[in-house]
């Protein structure tokens, strides 16, 4: 369930975007950033980025996190579902759990399908989100 879930949060990251702040000039190749510049980081790109996780990018393929935290990504911070460094979102760890405790629940007691009048539409805002919702077929097991 761990490999589903870090697939989707891959696929389609809960945070579209990380934001920092320079604290001091950075010196990147022949760029310099300089000190106070801030820097937006683009989550949903970089996590469909080939160049990163190869040609089956846009595929749902959990089993990329069978073996590696990192889901095969050929850079350590290219995996960012709850930001990095010391402003990692707290609650990582707590909402593994919960989408462990509460899908298990749901799956064990439900099957769902998606119904045919979805219309897949990522949207982002704050966070990312479908556009028009997401109608679901839900029947009782």
């Amino acid at each position: 369930m761990k490999w589903v879930m870090n697939e989707v949060l891959r696929l389609y990251p809960s945070a579209p975007n990380v934001q920092r702040q320079a604290r001091e000039d950075i010196k990147f190749d022949n760029l310099t950033i300089p000190n106070g510049t801030n820097m937006w980081i683009d989550v949903v790109a970089m996590h469909h980025d080939p160049s990163l996780w190869g040609e089956n990018v846009n595929e749902f393929r959990p089993e990329r996190f069978m073996d590696d935290v990192n889901g095969g990504c050929n850079q350590k911070m290219g995996y960012l579902p709850f930001g990095f460094g010391g402003r990692m979102c707290i609650g990582r760890n707590l909402s593994f759990m919960e989408y462990k405790i509460v899908l298990t629940l749901l799956l064990s007691r439900f099957s769902f399908k998606i119904s045919p009048t979805y219309i897949h539409s990522p949207s982002f805002m704050l966070s990312l989100r479908p556009a028009y919702g997401l109608p679901l077929i839900v029947q009782s097991l």
